[in-house]
């Protein structure tokens, strides 16, 4: 007798619909917070008070990031959402996702760019496909520039929701490199190497090391 083969269809049907769905635009709303005071606030507990105080704050509405309030320190503060994860992530839709990020000067000029385009781009509804495609475009063109050197980002909200586990993860600093620079020049991939290579896209040009910290921006502390 040939095997029923009904179940191995019913089941490759179903990935199938999962990995469509995956790569559609959902309902925005859920990515918007309604309180823009709110949002200001949690932005600015990405990093210290002596930094967040005093730097621009920027807020995400239906037409992408728009600028809230004008710092004076060089630094832009903003809550990202999900959709800035690699285009491979499982969590990319992960609509709870909230994480409070202060970028420095260097990274305001040459990584706030690509940012603010994907906010653009993500909620004018294209797909996450069309957004890997234009983004990879932008850094090929130069219209999207590299890292400037001293490119860095706090990460330190106890506030954040990162992913469904382990929401909070931990306090971190990040460094934006361009990926030209071999992982071996960092040590990575040694377990005792507390530098971590974040998980990108393999056509981004771009290298995100993750350093943990002790504190919180409040500075309560993270870790035993």
């Amino acid at each position: 007798m040939m095997p029923n083969r009904l179940p191995l269809l019913a089941t490759a049907v179903l990935l199938a619909a999962q990995s469509t769905r995956a790569q559609q635009t959902p309902d925005l709303a859920p990515y918007l917070m309604t309180d823009r005071a709110a949002e200001i606030a949690l932005a600015r507990t990405a990093a210290p008070g002596i930094i967040s105080d005093s730097a621009t704050v920027i807020v995400l509405t239906k037409s992408g990031f728009v600028e809230a309030v004008h710092g004076t320190n060089g630094f832009t503060c903003m809550v990202q959402r999900s959709f800035f994860a690699g285009f491979s992530d499982p969590n990319f839709w992960y609509a709870e996702n909230r994480s409070p990020l202060c970028i420095n000067p260097p990274a305001v000029r040459t990584v706030l760019p690509e940012i603010l385009k994907r906010g653009e781009w993500i909620m004018a509804g294209l797909s996450a496909k069309e957004v890997a495609k234009r983004t990879k475009d932008g850094y090929a063109s130069h219209a999207f520039p590299m890292p400037a050197p001293g490119a860095m980002a706090y990460m330190l909200s106890p506030e954040q929701i990162l992913a469904p586990t382990m929401p909070h993860w931990v306090p971190h600093l990040m460094f934006y490199f361009d990926k030209s620079l071999p992982a071996a020049a960092w040590g990575l991939g040694d377990a005792n190497v507390t530098v971590i290579d974040a998980p990108g896209d393999a056509d981004s040009p771009i290298r995100l090391l993750l350093v943990p910290v002790r504190r919180w921006s409040d500075g309560k502390p993270a870790m035993p």
